[in-house]
């Protein structure tokens, strides 16, 4: 057993209403358990929403995806490279030791230079961060780093002195972690400043990676919330007394990585002819319930950086073949399509048999596919991506950029996509301070990746969630599941 856990259990022993909470658990269904309970060692959106009820960052995003203090209490700038943060008073870790400004340097460095970071593309521009009193951060970027706050949105802050992986969460959010295994996590709340009441009761997430079983869970009376449901779902529960759909249109992309790890993909005419041999309005009505739009690139339209002109095209069979055939594959060729549980790939591996690429999906749990991910294993992939900013830079930066361990960028590059024209525009959207110049390079980078179609967009995508009624329970675009914004009627 874990010091947390046992920590915990001994407070309970010693008071159980107080660990309990004040009411019954509200329960959430979700597809996998997180892949890691570490914060800066994942980017992955259901981790990260997970753990947001545990931990904390400088700044967060509200419901309506602006920028607002969350462990800062608010910032300054001296002058255009230096940001200077004013720490909330009275917030402390679950352990009971107040927030210091030193925890705050050590976790921005670790988010930085850690190895095995996932976040470091999210701190490219920075050059330093030191501690100005006890109640102030200073950090000071290479050159102007306009979208620095919104950056700084899943960087959570952890204890200093943290080991090297972390494996038991101490952080500063209304909940605490005291269970974790494959079948889900258990969460209490807990009061972090006086400023800031428990939340209403216990948080359970129930893993499931079956979409129909956490409808099922759902209808049942097993879980309050059941996520990231299939978009039949949406008639079912309109018809139910007990449940209703809840429907947001979220930053997921859909898309299709085409690696160089697979030979046929090192020819962008093979490329090109998976990109029309796509009917994605088809894909939509068959696999999504018509409920999402077809994706010319890896942005959905509202987000900052999304360029108007970059359209999916309309599905040309005929020149899918010609361009297989001009590369030397008039014959088709064979190859494995990787994806989690919960992706519709049976109908692009139809799709793309009848333009002669003969496709085998192979789904695997998402924990193990993300570490072969991660190690560059996975040569054709069937995933999602999500811009918890609201901005284009986020796939940019840290999907497409290429790998640089030692800047930060490409940090969730995990195919080793190089493009250095893209590279070069996507830095300079980062420094620059002009909101129309910084959408213009965005917009440009964008154009460049796309040019290449080593990612293919299928589809931008709604967020299903399933509710009971009597709970009140609000999506967010970001996918966090926050416990404290779900409660019993």
């Amino acid at each position: 057993m874990s010091r947390a856990i046992a920590a915990a259990l001994a407070v309970c022993l010693a008071a159980v209403a107080a660990c309990e909470g004040p009411g019954r658990p509200i329960r959430v269904a979700i597809h996998s358990a997180p892949v890691e309970l570490d914060p800066h060692l994942q980017n992955e959106s259901l981790t990260s929403g997970v753990l947001a009820n545990v931990y904390e960052g400088l700044t967060e995003l509200d419901e309506e995806n602006r920028v607002r203090p969350k462990l800062a209490s608010g910032w300054t700038n001296p002058d255009e490279r230096t940001w200077v943060f004013s720490l909330r008073a009275g917030a402390r870790f679950h352990d009971g030791r107040a927030l210091t400004a030193g925890d705050v340097v050590f976790s921005l460095e670790r988010a930085r230079r850690h190895p095995g970071s996932a976040l470091a593309s999210y701190l490219v521009e920075v050059e330093s961060v030191r501690v100005v009193d006890d109640g102030r951060v200073e950090i000071r970027t290479r050159r102007p780093f306009a979208s620095l706050l919104g950056k700084l949105t899943p960087v959570y802050v952890v204890p200093a002195g943290s080991p090297e992986r972390i494996t038991e969460p101490d952080g500063t959010g209304p909940y605490r972690l005291v269970h974790a295994d494959r079948r889900g996590l258990e969460l209490v709340p807990v009061a972090t400043s006086a400023e800031r009441p428990e939340a209403p009761g216990p948080l359970h997430f129930v893993v499931e990676p079956d979409p129909a079983r956490r409808l099922s869970a759902l209808l049942d009376g097993e879980v309050e919330v059941a996520a990231d449901l299939g978009e039949d779902a949406v008639d079912l529960l309109a018809t139910t007394a007990c449940c209703r759909a809840e429907l947001l249109p979220g930053s997921t992309i859909e898309y299709l990585h085409l690696s160089d790890l697979e030979p046929p993909f090192r020819d962008r005419r093979v490329r090109e002819a998976v990109h029309l041999a796509l009917d994605r309005t088809l894909y939509l009505a068959e696999a999504r319930h018509g409920l999402g739009q077809p994706a010319g690139q890896l942005a959905v339209p509202g987000l900052f950086g999304y360029e108007p002109g970059l359209r999916a095209p309309e599905r040309d069979l005929a020149r899918a073949r010609a361009l297989l055939e001009a590369a030397g594959y008039a014959e088709g060729f064979d190859v494995d399509l990787e994806h989690r549980p919960g992706r519709r790939a049976d109908v692009l591996v139809r799709q793309l048999g009848e333009a002669g690429i003969r496709v085998t999906a192979r789904e695997s749990a998402w924990a193990e596919l993300y570490g072969r991910l991660r190690n560059g294993e996975v040569g054709f992939y069937f995933g999602g991506v999500v811009s918890p900013t609201g901005e284009a830079s986020d796939v940019l930066d840290g999907y497409v950029h290429s790998r640089e361990e030692d800047r930060g960028y490409g940090a969730s590059n995990h195919s080793r996509y190089s493009n250095r024209t893209a590279d070069g525009l996507i830095e300079a959207a980062s420094s620059s301070f002009s909101l129309v110049r910084r959408r213009e390079l965005l917009q440009e980078a964008m154009k460049v990746v796309m040019a290449d179609l080593h990612f293919v967009p299928v589809a931008g995508l709604y967020q299903v969630y399933g509710t009971r009624r009597d709970v009140e329970f609000r999506p967010r675009i970001d996918l966090k599941l926050l416990g404290d914004r779900i409660r019993r009627r």
